[in-house]
């Protein structure tokens, strides 16, 4: 069965089918009574790795049915009939596409759309699909379902190259210029058919290769090609030939002459287009060299770039013109003279009017990222350096172009602009220095220090998550667990991935006594980090408590290699000797409170000899067991966690040892 394709999705041929050599493109659709006089054309454009057509034999269109590799053939769509699905098929030989082609989109176009006021809003069910030619079997199709309601030219799909492999992606995208949109949009302005590609090969006879179906073919109509097409289903190109003049006697638009000149027969027709493709060139140097009159005083970066490119464009035609009779060769070398010293002060205007462009864009975004602070001090950084990039691009402009005035008027403004986020900036790195203090003074043990040096950095910058979980073991440690957990939440609202502050709310809620709810901020620290050991022998603790013994012998486990790995010998004992506690057959087992040396059966811990008793404390960790932010200059925040600040956990700790 078919793949079906959404928009924008893509389909890898190469793996799909593999050793697929011959397919047939076939884009279709329906015209309703109002569209049924449209006449649609259906184009293929083969392009190079800078997304352009190499030339112009690489567009296979009504006029041009087959590629000049010989790898692309074109049949003859049909006449739109009311209510009746039209077809035009592509067949496609992958192994002769010219190697230096990287991509063939696929295109259907409304003709002289303009003047008959149509669009493809009056075009429905339309399709592209490709098929295996040797088994004759739909490999994917893509049904367009959108409703194009003013555009001329619709992009179907595309079939494209990247590393080896052929994969073809739905398109689906309008334009309302119709065809001559495309051809501009794809046109390297080589009309000389010239091809800058440097494996250019031979053409062969696409359709000595290609055997589509007759039937969907329709190369020829009159009874004697019906009669061939029975006996043989190659298709020779003399007739491709003979049913384009048949089928299309209009001619191809000027607008399109002009981008792509026209695929000439016979050696008068093409010496013919090079004449005049000359003659137009020299019309266009006599337009540009007006221009060029006032283009020193141009500053819009758009109209310059255009300028830019018609200049270049048309001193490489005038450089081509041959030293022929009649072909202008004395006037196109007297254009070059005047032409070719334009090139440099135009370039320089250019470069000038981008760097003005760029730096106003840096300034947007200088000012959009700080809106709304408060802002975490990378943030100010992040401006405070697009500020200096804008002020470097104005500083280098040239003061011989004409923007230098603007940019000038521009410098005062960012200069300024860069020295209030450099205010911001040093006031962040100042409360910066204000939290790696108060986190030494946790380390200490002193606590109203500490909670004075936070509440001062967070005075000046109130986005600091570190100091906010500073607060919250500082306020945890003089007994208020409500205002600690208050201190962890805006932590965590800061920064949601701060596996300490789920870790110290964990220790809060226990001592509160909502279980559950410390559960779940244990768990939120093993998701941030799944090192995190003294979180697992946390919630085994509890676990155990609560009964269950299964879940919180694996905490134990899990607890206990992590400090094997991290060499944390003590807490590796610790976690060994509560998978013992909590495996052993007893119907209650007695919690004991170390803050208050009781039980859960109100007995004074220790005194009951048989069973075993689950101590609530809190250890000594590692480093390494936090993935934190280490701040350890005066712009960054030290880091610190919960269990590292609590000055009992080894007292905990000894007095387990003594019982045992």
């Amino acid at each position: 069965m078919a793949m079906q394709l959404s928009k924008g999705e893509r389909f890898n041929i190469s793996k799909k089918v593999p050793g697929l050599k011959k397919m047939a493109i076939a884009l279709g659709w329906q015209a309703t009574e109002a569209g049924q006089s449209y006449e649609i054309d259906v184009s293929a454009f083969m392009l190079g790795s800078d997304g352009k057509l190499p030339n112009d034999k690489y567009l296979i269109f009504y006029n041009n049915l087959q590629s000049c590799d010989g790898s692309v053939l074109q049949s003859i769509p049909e006449k739109n009939n009311r209510g009746q699905e039209n077809k035009t098929i592509y067949g496609v030989i992958l192994e002769k596409i010219n190697p230096e082609i990287e991509e063939v989109t696929f295109a259907v176009t409304i003709h002289e759309a303009n003047k008959i006021n149509a669009n493809f809003s009056n075009i429905k069910n339309a399709f592209i699909k490709i098929s295996n030619l040797d088994t004759k079997s739909e490999l994917v199709r893509y049904e367009l379902k959108e409703n194009f309601s003013r555009e001329t030219a619709v992009e179907f799909g595309r079939l494209y190259r990247k590393n080896g492999e052929w994969s073809f992606q739905a398109v689906g995208e309008g334009y309302q210029a119709g065809l001559q949109s495309l051809v501009d949009k794809y046109s390297s302005g080589n009309s000389n058919n010239i091809a800058p590609i440097s494996r250019e090969l031979t053409a062969g006879t696409a359709a000595d290769d290609l055997q589509l179906p007759a039937w969907e073919l329709e190369v020829d109509s009159e009874p004697e090609a019906e009669q061939s097409r029975q006996t043989t289903r190659s298709v020779q190109p003399s007739r491709f030939n003979n049913q384009v003049n048949n089928s299309r006697s209009r001619k191809i638009p000027a607008a399109l002459l002009a981008s792509l000149g026209v695929l000439m027969l016979g050696t008068g027709a093409g010496m013919s287009a090079v004449m005049r493709s000359g003659n137009e060139t020299l019309k266009q140097a006599n337009i540009l060299a007006v221009e060029t009159q006032n283009a020193g005083k141009v500053t819009d970066v758009n109209l310059l770039r255009s300028f830019d490119r018609r200049l270049k464009e048309t001193i490489a035609n005038l450089e081509k013109i041959p030293n022929f009779p009649g072909f202008g060769y004395q006037q196109a070398r007297a254009d070059l003279l005047q032409l070719r010293p334009s090139l440099v002060p135009v370039a320089q205007n250019l470069q000038a009017a981008e760097s003005l462009e760029k730096a106003q864009q840096l300034a947007m975004e200088a000012a959009v990222v700080v809106q709304k602070p408060p802002h975490p001090m990378e943030v100010w950084h992040q401006s405070q350096s697009k500020w200096q990039q804008a002020i470097a691009l104005l500083e280098a402009i040239d003061s011989r172009t004409p923007v230098y005035n603007l940019a000038q008027n521009k410098l005062s403004n960012y200069r300024a602009n860069r020295a209030v986020i450099s205010q911001r900036v040093a006031s962040a790195q100042k409360a910066a220095t204000f939290s790696n203090q108060g986190s030494l003074k946790v380390q200490k043990g002193d606590v109203p220090g500490a909670i004075a040096n936070f509440t001062q950095a967070l005075a000046l910058n109130p986005n600091i998550p570190q100091a906010y979980l500073g607060l919250g073991i500082a306020t945890s440690k003089q007994g208020n667990k409500q205002q600690a957990i208050y201190n962890y939440d805006r932590a965590l609202q800061f920064n949601p991935n701060l596996a300490e502050a789920y870790f110290g709310r964990g220790q809060a809620y226990y001592e509160l006594g909502n279980k559950q709810k410390a559960i779940g901020d244990y768990e939120q620290a093993i998701r941030v980090n799944p090192n995190y050991g003294l979180a697992y022998l946390e919630r085994g603790a509890i676990r155990c408590m609560l009964g269950t013994k299964s879940p919180a012998v694996a905490d134990f486990q899990q607890a206990g290699e992590l400090f094997s790995k991290q060499g944390d010998g003590n807490n590796y004992k610790l976690a060994q000797s509560f998978i013992n506690d909590c495996q052993k057959p007893i119907v209650q087992a007695a919690i004991c409170d170390y803050r208050r040396n009781i039980d859960s059966f109100g007995r004074p811990c220790g005194r009951s000899i048989n069973v075993p008793i689950i101590i609530r404390r809190k250890s000594v960790i590692d480093a390494s067991n936090s993935d934190s932010t280490n701040i350890k200059s005066n712009s960054t925040v030290e880091k610190i966690s919960p269990e590292n600040s609590d000055s009992s956990s080894t007292r905990t700790r000894s007095r387990r040892r003594s019982r045992r």
